[in-house]
Formats: C-alpha cells, sequence, structure tokens
C-alpha cells in the first residue's frame, strides 16, 4: 500500500482530460515511447535487454525495446565522433542550470526522437513524439521543449528519490529495486504529465514571481527571518502566495522543479477543502501533509511521516551534483504557503533550536531540539504556533494589496517574459491552477483567444532560426499567414515575445511597431528594461 508520505501521492488527478480548448495536451497523447536505460548493464552479446531500466508503454514486447534502445545508444557513440574537441568539453560540463545535459535530437517521417545522457553519461532517457498525434492534438513539435520536458522528467525523480546511481552503487543486485522505483513513480509521472500548445513554455521553464510594494516585502522578509531565527534547524524556506512566489532560499537549479510540483500538482489539492471551511476558521493555518494530530508527541511513522526530496547546496559550485535529503513541512494559510526544509539527518540535532538562558518556560519548551534532527510532532506544533498569527498577518495584507491587479487578465495580447538570470517568467499563456480561495471562485478570462496553433509554431520557428541564444540584444517583427504579429525582443538577455491578434490597428509593420512601443512602456518597462 502507498504511503500518504511518499511524493506520488501528491500527483493531482485533477483536469486529468483537459478540455479541447485549453492551452495543454497530455504528454501521454503524443507520446511513443518513453525509457530510461543503463548501457553498461547491457554491454553482453544476448544481455542488450538488460540495459532496459524502464521502459513505456509497457506492452512493448522485450525485442522492440531492445530495438529502440539499441538505436539510441548506436546514434550517442555514433554522434561521437563527430563532436568536436571543444564542443565535447561543453557537453561533458553542462549544469542543470543550463537546462543541462548532452543530448541528440533525431527527426523521422514519423517521429521526433531525443535522448539525453545523464550522471557522467552513465545513463540515457529517450523520448519519441509522434508527429501524427501532435497533429491531431494541435501540439506543435519543438525539439528545445522536448528535450526540456525530458531533463525535467529526470529531475523530478532525483528531486523525491535522488540519483540513479545511488540505486546502483552496489552493483547488480541493487538493479530490480532501481527498476521497482522507476516504475513506481514513471507509471504515475507520465499519464499526468501536461505540455503546454505553446512549447516555448516549457522551453523556458521560469518561474512565476508575484510583484508587491516594497514595505510588504519586507514584512515577508522578516517574518521568514523571524522564522529562521526561532527555528535554527530549518535550513531552507519558499514562500508563495496563490501560485506565485515571493522568496525563496534554495539553489535555483531546484527552483523549477519544486515550484512546478508544488504549483502543479500538491497545492491543488488543498482546493476543495479551502473552500469548504472557507467560511469558518478561515484564518487557520495547517499544514498541507503530514500527522493531522499535533497534540502528542508520538514518533511520525508511516502515513504521517513527511515526504524527503533531495536538493542541491546552495553554497556548492554549479558544476557540482551533490545532493542533500530534506524533509518538507508545507504550512498554508489565508493563499499564502511556505514550505520548509530540515535536513534528513542527524547533525543538526544539537542546533536545531536557538538556545537563550532566561528565556521563559514557553520559549524552553519551543527550543527543545526534536530528536536525531528529525521533524517531529513537537517541531511541527511549535511552528504552527508561531506561524498561525504571524503568517495570518502577512498574508491578509498581500490579499489586500493585489486584490484589485488584473493586469494579466485584461491585455488585448499575449505574451511571454522571461529572465534567464532570475528564472522569472510570467505569460498570458500559462496554465498554473488558480490557488486564490474566494467566495465565488471564479477567474477573470483574457479579452484575446488563444493563438491558433500556427501561430504557436511559428514562435517556436521564429526562436530558433532568428533568435540566437549567445546574444543578448535582438528584436524580431513576423506576420502570420493568419494576421498574428509575432514581436520578438532581447534586452539584457531578457526575452519578451508579444502575440498580437489580428486588428484594423495592426494592418502594417509600423502600426505593429508603435503599438509594441505602447504595450513595453505601459506594462513592461519596469522589469524589462531596468
Amino acid at each position: 500500500m502507498e504511503s500518504i508520505s511518499n511524493p506520488l501521492y501528491f500527483f493531482s488527478n485533477l483536469s486529468l482530460n483537459p478540455p479541447s480548448c485549453s492551452n495543454v495536451v497530455r504528454f501521454i497523447d503524443v507520446l511513443e515511447f518513453f525509457f530510461v536505460a543503463h548501457p553498461l548493464s547491457g554491454r553482453k552479446e544476448g544481455e542488450e535487454h538488460k540495459r532496459i531500466m524502464y521502459f513505456h508503454p509497457k506492452s512493448e514486447n522485450i525485442e522492440r525495446q531492445s530495438e529502440i534502445t539499441g538505436f539510441a545508444e548506436a546514434t550517442v557513440n555514433f554522434t561521437d565522433n563527430f563532436l568536436s574537441t571543444s564542443r565535447r568539453d561543453v557537453a561533458e560540463n553542462l549544469n542543470d542550470n543550463d537546462d543541462g545535459f548532452d543530448f541528440r535530437a533525431v527527426s523521422t517521417q514519423r517521429t521526433e526522437h531525443v535522448y539525453i545522457r545523464t550522471e557522467d553519461n552513465q545513463f540515457m532517457l529517450g523520448v519519441s513524439i509522434s508527429k501524427q498525434l501532435s497533429l491531431v492534438s494541435n501540439y506543435p513539435l519543438f525539439q528545445p521543449a522536448i528535450r526540456s520536458i525530458l531533463s525535467d522528467a529526470y529531475k523530478m525523480f532525483r528531486m523525491f528519490f535522488g540519483t540513479f546511481s545511488s540505486f546502483i552503487k552496489n552493483g547488480p543486485d541493487d538493479i530490480p529495486k532501481f527498476k521497482e522505483r522507476l516504475d513506481f513513480f514513471f507509471s504515475k509521472y507520465i499519464p499526468l504529465l501536461k505540455v503546454h500548445k505553446m512549447p516555448l513554455l516549457d522551453h523556458l521553464g521560469g518561474v512565476e514571481f508575484l510583484r508587491m510594494s516594497g514595505p510588504l516585502y519586507l514584512n515577508v522578509v522578516s517574518l521568514i527571518t523571524e522564522l529562521r531565527e526561532e527555528f535554527p534547524i530549518i535550513e531552507k524556506i519558499m514562500f508563495l502566495y496563490q501560485d506565485k512566489l515571493l522568496y525563496y532560499q534554495l539553489s535555483k537549479r531546484d527552483l523549477p522543479s519544486l515550484f512546478r510540483y508544488l504549483t502543479h500538482n500538491l497545492l491543488p489539492t488543498t482546493l476543495a477543502p479551502e473552500l469548504e471551511h472557507s467560511g469558518r476558521n478561515a484564518s487557520k493555518g495547517r499544514y498541507l501533509r503530514g500527522p493531522t494530530d499535533l497534540t502528542t508527541d508520538a514518533p511520525l511513522f508511516g502515513d504521517e511521516s513527511l515526504s524527503v526530496v533531495h536538493l542541491h547546496s546552495e553554497q556548492d559550485p554549479e558544476f557540482r551534483e551533490d545532493l542533500i535529503g530534506y524533509q518538507m513541512m508545507v504550512y498554508r494559510c489565508l493563499n499564502a504557503t511556505v514550505c520548509m526544509f530540515v535536513r534528513n539527518d542527524g547533525s543538526n540535532g544539537e542546533m536545531g533550536f536557538r538556545r537563550s538562558s532566561d528565556s521563559s518556560q514557553s520559549s524552553s519548551t519551543r527550543s527543545t531540539p526534536p530528536q536525531n534532527g528529525v521533524v517531529s510532532r513537537r517541531l511541527l506544533r511549535n511552528i504552527d504556533q508561531f506561524l498561525e498569527t504571524e503568517l495570518a498577518q502577512v498574508a491578509s495584507k498581500i490579499g489586500d494589496e493585489i486584490g484589485d491587479e488584473k493586469l494579466a487578465d485584461n491585455t488585448d495580447f499575449h505574451y511571454i517574459y522571461f529572465n534567464p538570470s532570475s528564472l522569472s517568467m510570467t505569460s498570458s499563456l500559462s496554465t498554473s491552477p488558480s490557488l486564490s480561495v474566494s467566495a465565488s471562485g471564479s477567474t477573470s478570462s483574457s479579452k484575446v483567444s488563444l493563438p491558433p496553433v500556427d501561430v504557436n509554431r511559428l514562435v517556436c520557428d521564429t526562436m530558433s532560426n532568428f533568435v540566437s541564444d549567445t546574444e543578448e540584444f535582438g528584436e524580431c517583427f513576423v506576420k502570420s499567414s493568419s494576421d498574428w504579429w509575432i514581436v520578438i525582443k532581447k534586452v539584457n538577455s531578457r526575452l519578451l515575445v508579444l502575440i498580437l491578434p489580428p486588428s484594423s490597428y495592426t494592418s502594417s509593420l509600423a502600426d505593429v511597431q508603435s503599438k509594441t512601443a505602447t504595450i513595453v512602456k505601459s506594462h513592461f518597462e519596469a522589469i524589462f528594461f531596468s
């Protein structure tokens, strides 16, 4: 039986079948196959099938699986001969912040294949997307996006279970357990994965931040500072409001995966009970997972234990891949979510809490370290007592300030903004669930219909052919056959994509340039040119 503490319990089944008008498509609806392979395990003749660690679909016979993974391995090995020494060095030193793995892409008449190698090239992940199924699903193929989706799948597994190599460090005897874990994760992850019909969003993979005034941001920082001073055992923190990020203290390499998990999987599962109880005791905070009874000091076992995530150290150089296990506590109150991480070992046992010789009995009780440095019921209870009033006050102020803002939903154009240095991304085409709790539960909609598939494809083609990743500045104007205009601007590596619908106000290039200048000045000047 699956434990409730298992992260896969949190993968939301909400909207398993997106409507036809949605801006997303189920990944499984365009997928031909997905695999994880360990080439070293299938080196001997007649044992090639042993390199297959996981394969989807499971109904495929073993001969076909061996043929597919063998072709992928042969492709990678053969193309290695054509890589220049400098490019091979770059490939070997790619880090996750650069969307990060050595890869190969193969295009056939029927499919698009992408293969990536991870962990010193010991393991290979591969995916094949059907061109026919993509056409039926109105999903434009964009190889960089497919590569990012494949990389994200690996990163999500690594975040919850650690590296692939950690499972087989003791040799072939560990492989059955490794296969079992891969099957347990990917057999649930793949069917629930949704990808954007605007593939550029999946390729960029940014995080949406909430804009707020300076004084209010200082309130958030003060709350987090006090929380960490009161509970030094907490090493990392994320603070979100609704589905947007306000503050984080963790490596940027972990930020996109963790943010996506929280906003697309864990938090949406809490909406129903919050709406149900919004009329009474609405300001009462709660832990989203873990024990419901905090009145005792009984150990946390089984369904009451917390998930462990594997994160990078903030101090490690970017090319290092050392991961540290952290227990994750997620506390929510009035649309505000605080995600706290405690190292999952005993090294912090005596450093877990602030001590003061003249502290009161209440502070003394709060300052008692959890046994063996592991999250306990007492620690959860003390954090709850600290946050239930402090977080409610800050969350209420945030709600008052942003309550009337309707910028993103009242525009007469579509846009994508991305800042690679901060990973900040905002878009009118994003599909993260609305995580606000209101009496009506309604959400406003954009004035403009979603772009047709040919426009989405043209945006991706323009990015590939006319916008250089290495150049910090650039500008491009493109008109589609359906009279949509696409404007791409880069300033200091910050990217802005405007998608303008057909209109009498954009009949010529001069009109579009004038419209673009107006949009940038009114909506993006502060973040785009600052």
